[in-house]
């Protein structure tokens, strides 16, 4: 049973949630890249145009950069590259781990405009709205195994 105080206690700080927001930046435009590179070739090979200055066109980086975080973090159950390396991950307030609703919820709130200036308050939009938060991994699960671990004493199921 997780316990709502460990989040608290554990959660990653801003630095380490701008360094995350920095690598997962990178990470994902070199997707998108790749993917829009991908596209252009074989939009070309099929005589296809594309024209980089229509709304559709917008719309449609803002529909691949939210998939490319939800897989990113669905995949990985909430560890991104820059979570991965700063060893951190995504869990639900209340400690659970979340489901695949809230990853898309979380990631689509990225659109927000602004969302990114947010996290200069407590928590960011695609936090506050997905009802999800950063930890720090290692001490948060420390803290689960810990807990979980003395409330199995006496049990006999």
């Amino acid at each position: 049973m997780y316990q709502d105080y460990a989040v608290g206690e554990h959660k990653a700080n801003k630095g380490l949630r701008f360094l995350n927001y920095l690598i997962d930046l990178v990470a994902v435009i070199f997707i998108l890249a790749i993917v829009l590179i991908t596209i252009s070739f074989t939009s070309e090979a099929l005589g296809l145009t594309i024209s980089e200055e229509s709304i559709l066109f917008d719309l449609f980086i803002y529909v691949l950069v939210v998939i490319i975080y939800f897989l990113i973090e669905f995949v990985t159950k909430g560890r991104s590259l820059g979570k991965l390396i700063t060893g951190t991950k995504v869990v639900m307030i209340d400690g659970t781990e979340p489901t695949t609703k809230d990853y898309f919820v979380r990631n689509l709130c990225r659109i927000i405009p602004f969302d990114a200036f947010t996290f200069l308050g407590e928590n960011g939009w695609h936090d506050k709205i997905s009802k999800t938060t950063v930890v720090r991994k290692r001490a948060f699960e420390e803290e689960m195994f810990k807990n979980n671990s003395i409330d199995e004493i006496g049990r006999t199921e």
